[in-house]
């Protein structure tokens, strides 16, 4: 593979500016927007870029020579829903809610009881809206409230941050658990060391970090949950290296290298300017893409894109102004961003062909979310399966 097959060959300049509903096995999931769920989420490889330029393309490049040298630091990422927030207050006083409710700030959604907890559910516009579906879902929450109890030490103080992966044992078909919480339908093998777990469960939760009663949030330790009818999943780790392309990575690295100062100037944006979400705005492009399809094209069609979207005008002519006076950086950054998630897609499409305890389907595809490598960058397909989830989502 050579740097061609790696960045592409766009180099046209941009054309200057003119003036939840989910079902599981019956079971309805609010829309992410009907709970009000947000909060900092692990970053994509390529997109590291956008938030610390050349230095961001080093690290996503490391990224990649890690998941190769030490595949021991790279898990799964689990597609789970609804997300949960579990654990117990100051008091010893069991709290099971969601992001929506741990945040409230018009409400206490720190709720002490499975009643509150159904109470605050069914008080949501999505009930008002879907009163069926929705209070089905309510009354599944309030159910799993004892079985998710029972897991977290009297002693317990703070909070377990995660999602739920089902709400009932999962079926068995030939010879593993199948069980879709969200997008990904995943299968685990009833002889293995999780699937033995999964069969002396009634509820499944992965965990992906601890809330301190402070809110100060920190790697969660799995030793501190007992035993009991929810099984708290642990990380599964990637069990050999995929065999990264090392000769295109470094193809990579030499394109940055060659390019660090036109990018970074291009992130460098001027104060006065006002900007200063300039990174968030390219970010808020590669999504939109996703949706739409072309990303191997991306860059190329941004100020389309720009024109069209719901930024001010004059925001719209600074914007573009900027980047015809920076086409060097921008047209490097994009280049970047094809190249390495042409890499990284090879990666993960090598990691879901190999033979696991925990297998992933996406639309019928093998391929979960992706994977986390130490849970700081995540390795997920955004043409496969963020493209699919977006759509089910929508």
């Amino acid at each position: 593979m050579n740097i061609n097959d790696i960045v592409g060959t766009h180099k046209r300049k941009p054309r200057n500016l003119r003036n939840i509903r989910l079902k599981h096995k019956g079971l309805y999931t609010p829309k992410a927007q009907d709970l009000q769920e947000d909060g900092a989420r692990i970053q994509h490889l390529e997109d590291l870029i956008l938030w610390d330029g050349s230095n961001g393309a080093k690290k996503a490049i490391a990224t990649l020579h890690q998941v190769e040298q030490q595949p021991n630091t790279v898990t799964v990422k689990w597609d789970g829903s609804p997300a949960v927030i579990f654990g117990r207050n100051e008091k010893g006083e069991f709290i099971l809610t969601d992001k929506s409710g741990f945040t409230a700030k018009g409400y206490d959604g720190k709720v002490t009881s499975a009643d509150g907890l159904e109470t605050m559910l069914k008080n949501r516009p999505g009930y008002a809206k879907n009163p069926q579906d929705y209070g089905a879902f309510a009354d599944k929450m309030k159910e799993i409230w004892p079985k998710v109890e029972a897991t977290v030490p009297a002693d317990f103080r703070g909070y377990a941050h995660g999602d739920l992966l089902w709400f009932t044992k999962p079926e068995v078909k030939d010879n593993k658990f199948v069980f879709t919480p969200n997008t990904t339908t995943y299968q685990v093998k009833v002889d293995s060391d999780v699937g033995k777990k999964i069969a002396n469960s009634d509820v499944g939760v992965v965990v992906h970090m601890a809330i301190g009663l402070d809110g100060e949030k920190s790697n969660i330790d799995m030793t501190q949950f007992q035993g009991g009818p929810t099984f708290i999943m642990p990380p599964v780790m990637v069990q050999k290296s995929p065999g990264v392309d090392i000769p295109a990575i470094d193809e990579l690295d030499a394109f940055i290298g060659k390019h660090a100062g036109a990018i970074d100037k291009l992130f460098n944006v001027p104060a006065e300017l006002k900007m200063a979400d300039f990174g968030k705005i390219l970010y808020t492009y590669i999504n939109a893409t996703v949706k739409t399809g072309g990303l191997d094209k991306l860059g190329s069609d941004f100020m389309k894109w720009l024109d069209g979207s719901k930024l001010s005008a004059p925001k719209k002519q600074r914007l573009g102004e900027y980047i015809n006076s920076n086409i060097d950086g921008f047209n490097a950054t994009f280049n970047f961003i094809r190249g390495i998630m042409k890499v990284k897609n090879i990666v993960i499409n090598t990691l879901d062909s190999q033979d696991a305890d925990v297998e992933a389907y996406t639309s019928g595809q093998r391929g979960g979310e992706g994977y986390v490598v130490d849970k700081d960058v995540k390795l997920v397909n955004r043409a496969g399966f963020t493209a699919a989830n977006m759509a089910r989502n929508n």
